[in-house]
């Protein structure tokens, strides 16, 4: 721990946010440079650094697995599909379609965790520059720190659901989830709409939350780091902790949510082979939508 608070304090990066002129703070993704017209910026440099690394250990521990236990890393992502699979299983109402979909929901999972925890890194944030024509700009930005990246990792997972209730249900039976037998009444075809505007507010809700939570954190961590000047590494290990917790705790709900939506949506399908899923009490209390249509 301490050769941790250590590398943290003299990294540079409690200089840079803890600076003479106040701490530093930056709600958007800063530009880089440009490719072809589009622009690169320091969120998306880091999501793509943070897929690369998630993707080298998944294919590390694919590479070791054996139907023997085996330790170290693949055993640990052994634990995380199991967690996974426990977790939606819920959801989706049988064990058969979250051992189906664990690699899906369980991407989202370990890459929100990655993204949010790699970036409490010294190098993220003002620990590590580039310089552009506005001056020197932080290299790195936590992904989901970035309402783009929150927002296009909602609607990939809401097309996703949308996508697979199509291939769970069939085009028909996926209407229903929306429109009952009778769609030309109305009060029936008025409810449908809503339903289907209740999609495009599951979009916002998700990408929000994810934004919000990492942004608030990042904050905290520069105005914790301005206010304690003559000791960082002690005012800041708290919200770093707090930071981990909070981490987790996102990955967890944005998993559970996307599964629940998609249990809903395919429970209209299958009502009478299996009994009504059940809904995670936490993703209730915190998610108000989620509830049986």
């Amino acid at each position: 721990m301490l050769s941790f608070l250590s590398i943290i304090q003299t990294s540079g990066i409690q200089k840079l946010l803890a600076n003479e002129d106040g701490p530093h703070i930056a709600l958007t993704p800063e530009k880089i440079t440009e490719i072809a017209g589009f622009t690169i910026s320091n969120s998306f440099i880091y999501g793509i650094i943070t897929a690369f690394v998630l993707g080298v250990v998944l294919f590390i521990a694919k590479k070791n697995m054996r139907l023997k236990a085996v330790k170290g890393i693949t055993q640990f992502i052994e634990i995380i599909v199991e967690f996974v699979i426990g977790l939606i299983e819920g959801p989706l109402g049988s064990r058969k379609k979250a051992v189906k979909y664990a690699p899906i929901f369980g991407t989202f999972l370990l890459f929100i965790i990655f993204s949010n925890i790699l970036g409490l890194l010294p190098i993220v944030g003002p620990g590590v520059f580039a310089k552009t024509a506005e001056g020197n700009t932080a290299l790195f930005r936590p992904f989901t720190a970035d309402l783009n990246a929150t927002l296009a990792m909602s609607i990939i997972a809401i097309f996703i659901v949308q996508y697979l209730s199509i291939k769970e249900s069939g085009f028909l039976g996926h209407l229903k989830h929306y429109f009952t037998d009778k769609p030309l009444n109305p009060i029936n075809a008025f409810i449908g709409l809503l339903e289907v505007f209740g999609e495009l507010t599951r979009v916002m809700s998700l990408s929000l939350r994810l934004f919000l939570n990492t942004a608030v954190g990042e904050i905290l961590i520069s105005v914790f780091a301005y206010i304690g000047k003559d000791f960082r590494s002690f005012t800041i290990l708290p919200i770093v902790m707090f930071e981990i917790l909070v981490a987790g705790i996102q990955a967890y709900v944005f998993t559970v949510l996307c599964a629940t939506y998609l249990g809903q949506a395919i429970s209209h399908g299958h009502d009478d082979e299996h009994p009504a899923h059940e809904v995670d009490p936490v993703v209730s209390a915190i998610e108000g939508e989620v509830v049986s249509h």
